[in-house]
């Protein structure tokens, strides 16, 4: 399960938004985890909230405004339950002056309170989408991932079934490689999956009959893509015995559920003669056109329908006349 500590996120968001420890620096190897996030009815980070609890509490002025407005003794009850229950960090905004009360609160609880001199919204917008990355769900998947015309494609198939040496000709062809063999995706939000390649395997692509090879080294820095969104899967297989005379105006397509995210998948069958590199760019380019909706299987349909329509339509004349 993806886990990041509040230090992590201290040391690697500290310079765009200007953070600082307030109090509660015992708390730094506390976690937000994945399963939180699973959690119903628990948000990830947003203005405080004493209702629905909040992983990451952020204070804008209007919340220490609210907060200087409490009796002290409220003040204090609310200052506990901002550092108490599913809240991990407490970031304060806008460069409020934090009441003693939640300072000591924080320091008690081991809560870390971190404070920052830009905008409350702007915290929230750049941690919301950073946090989703460092927190999605995270699965390993066996196939080859490219750069396909800018679409992240996913080649998977049996083993011997021709994946890598795809992978080369479409490299060759000017797309990128991402990853080879084992591909890590992970969820970065509600209907995108991002793949990337694991640290080890990184810039190779193995070529039966070549061996190991760095497509970096011969194809140069424009070959190689760090990390991309997944939007198609192409699967390959061989074809059954009689299979390709019944399926050859039969488009092999649908969906596959990864991480929760239903990416769409194109089959394409693995013969003599086909030229897979072309195949799989008309795939993608397909694709992209079904995303503008335009459908040229269903065009083709229906100008088939309107021509069989106008054919049977009664009084039709023949051009002859």
């Amino acid at each position: 399960m993806p886990r990041l500590s509040v230090q992590r996120l201290f040391d690697e968001r500290r310079a765009r938004l200007g953070l600082a420890w307030l109090a509660g620096a015992a708390g730094a190897t506390r976690e937000i985890t994945g399963e939180m996030l699973a959690q119903p009815g628990v948000g990830l980070i947003s203005h405080l909230n004493l209702i629905h609890p909040l992983i990451v509490q952020v204070l804008g002025k209007s919340e220490a405004a609210y907060l200087e407005g409490l009796d002290p003794t409220t003040r204090e009850q609310t200052a506990a339950r901002i550092c108490g229950g599913d809240t991990v960090v407490v970031i304060a905004c806008d460069g409020i002056a934090v009441p003693i009360e939640l300072e000591q609160a924080a320091s008690r609880t081991a809560t870390p309170l971190l404070g920052s001199a830009e905008p409350s919204q702007q915290v929230i917008n750049v941690l919301r989408p950073y946090l989703q990355q460092e927190l999605g769900a995270v699965t390993q998947v066996h196939g080859v991932f490219l750069d396909v015309l800018e679409i992240g494609v996913l080649i998977t198939g049996e083993s011997s079934v021709g994946k890598s040496e795809l992978a080369l000709e479409l490299i060759s062809r000017g797309h990128g490689l991402v990853a080879d063999d084992v591909v890590e995706l992970q969820q970065i939000g509600p209907e995108t999956v991002q793949g990337r390649c694991p640290a080890m395997l990184r810039d190779f692509l193995e070529v039966r009959g070549l061996g190991v090879l760095n497509i970096r080294s011969i194809f140069g820095e424009t070959a190689v893509r760090p990390r991309k969104a997944l939007r198609l899967v192409v699967h390959l297989e061989m074809p059954v015995n009689g299979s390709s005379e019944r399926e050859r105006l039969t488009t092999r397509s649908g969906t596959q559920s990864i991480l929760g995210v239903d990416v769409p998948t194109v089959t394409l069958a693995v013969a003599p003669g086909r030229n897979l590199a072309v195949l799989v760019e008309a795939a993608v380019r397909n694709h992209i056109l079904l995303t503008r909706g335009i459908d040229s299987t269903r065009d083709f349909i229906a100008r088939q329908a309107s021509t069989m329509r106008d054919e049977g339509a009664p009084g039709r004349k023949d051009d002859a006349d």
